[in-house]
């Protein structure tokens, strides 16, 4: 991956590592399960087991409107359009539904599966216009987001589906699935086949955000059961490299920097920082009070995290232009 130079002296490419969190959320009575963040890097979307979803400002940690409540189930993934319109939920009870991010109200809500399985996997296309599900009955599918009509699938996994994600570009999908040698699967929903799969093992359900795009949407990042991270081409079809991270502990969570220079990953109730050229790890390991149980990073290289009831915002860097390899790894 191609990544923007920038001279290590200039104090505008200087790159600062914030150790404090900053809390965003609490609820005394619902577990957080889901964050992600909107666009504008301002606002942070939230998803619990009390079957809400809630949208939070970041700059004093207030709800931002009514919560969303579809009086389904526990929320168990969402995902937010690129363009920052729509909020999409999955949940326990094999709902999908699309809400307006703005007004926070209901916009469509569909059964996405058989015999409502729950639904573990939602991702929104770039271009808005479809959704593309994963769901315990072992397929993925895609969705209109303005109709709920079937696009493309059934496409039949060994085992539950646990990610669905686009990438950056629309034309791809991957999937990850539990419980098999090879749980990385990239289709084509151009043609609506299977274009490749990767050996990549993961052994139960809460690997949800195992998987990462790159921009260039042919390489992706995944991470496997023993805490192996693995860089994949997905057009050569081969495996690039693979590192291992968190040693003695199952890494469960991975979440991509924007301009590609590093991910983060979650083991437990630690989170930490490795640079994709060098795989070297960038500063000490991050530790919380609970396990993290979801997490999201902006362009802006803030991560939000998502532990027992609350939500927690480390600031990764400070305002800077994309940073280099080399200045990430010197943190």
């Amino acid at each position: 991956m191609r990544t923007q130079e920038s001279n290590p002296n200039s104090s505008a490419s200087r790159i600062v590592h914030q150790k404090e969190a900053k809390p965003i959320a609490t609820d005394a009575r619902n577990d957080f399960f889901a964050v992600a963040f909107l666009p504008d890097g301002k606002h942070v979307v939230s998803g619990d087991t009390g079957g809400k979803i809630r949208r939070w400002r970041i700059e004093d940690g207030k709800e931002v409107g009514a919560p969303m409540d579809g009086g389904f189930l526990q929320v168990s993934c969402i995902a937010v359009s690129r363009d920052g319109k729509w909020i999409v939920s999955g949940t326990w009870d094999g709902l999908v539904t699309v809400w307006n991010a703005e007004t926070h109200s209901k916009v469509s809500q569909f059964r996405a599966h058989h015999c409502d399985h729950p639904v573990y996997a939602v991702d929104i296309s770039p271009d808005g216009t479809k959704i593309a599900t994963g769901s315990d009955d072992h397929t993925a599918c895609v969705w209109s987001l303005s109709t709920g009509e079937q696009l493309l699938g059934p496409w039949a996994h060994r085992d539950t589906v646990g990610v669905t994600k686009f990438s950056p570009d629309g034309r791809l999908i991957a999937t990850v699935t539990c419980n098999d040698s090879w749980a990385v699967w990239v289709y084509d929903s151009q043609n609506d086949s299977l274009l490749v799969k990767f050996p990549v093992k993961v052994y139960d359900l809460d690997f949800d955000q195992s998987i990462a795009w790159a921009n260039d949407s042919k390489q992706l990042f995944a991470l496997s059961h023993d805490s192996y991270i693995h860089h994949v081409d997905v057009s050569a079809k081969t495996t690039l490299s693979k590192w291992r991270i968190h040693s003695g502990l199952n890494a469960r969570r991975i979440a991509l920097a924007s301009d590609g220079t590093f991910i983060a990953t979650s083991a437990g109730s630690s989170v930490s920082l490795w640079n994709t050229m060098s795989h070297k790890r960038i500063g000490p390991v991050i530790k919380y009070t609970h396990p993290v149980t979801s997490m999201a990073m902006s362009s802006n290289y803030d991560l939000v995290t998502s532990g027992g009831y609350s939500i927690t915002l480390r600031a990764l860097c400070g305002t800077s232009p994309s940073p280099s390899v080399d200045n990430v790894s010197n943190w």
